[in-house]
């Protein structure tokens, strides 16, 4: 088993699907697979979140999916998400849409997290900037692209 020093950052997305679509699609699950498979990421929870217009929510886990295209996760997942984690995260997903919950370990990231362990330092503080800040800041700036 990893320990916490043997980590790397830890993120989760809530991913609102295309209208009309209860799970990923092809596209989405070839990237998400192609992830797991260069070792760039390790899936550590995954589910699907539903919405209804009345704001009541339904939950599909990784293990009830059965087309979602990503096998190589079968019986890898840890399913770290606690029920009021998924009623926390269920707020963002608009009513009568679906979306899907990823959390993941960044691969790439864990041997400077093990090194920076093993140095005595210590994460103390942790965050994410929104994609859409660093676009909106991006196109702002004459010389740079998004």
């Amino acid at each position: 088993m990893t320990t916490s020093s043997g980590l790397g950052p830890i993120d989760y997305v809530v991913v609102e699907l295309p209208r009309r679509t209860t799970t990923f699609t092809d596209e989405m699950a070839g990237e998400l697979a192609s992830l797991v498979e260069s070792g760039v990421m390790r899936v550590l929870d995954l589910l699907i979140i539903e919405r209804d217009r009345d704001g009541t929510v339904d939950v599909t886990e990784f293990e009830d999916l059965t087309d979602a295209g990503l096998g190589i996760l079968d019986g890898a997942l840890a399913e770290i998400l606690a029920l009021e984690d998924v009623e926390n995260l269920a707020t963002a997903v608009a009513p009568g849409r679906c979306a899907a919950v990823i959390v993941w370990e960044y691969l790439c990231a864990r041997p400077f997290a093990v090194a920076a362990h093993a140095a005595g330092a210590e994460v103390v503080a942790q965050g994410r900037i929104p994609t859409q800040a660093i676009v909106a800041t991006l196109r702002s700036d004459p010389g740079q692209r998004p």
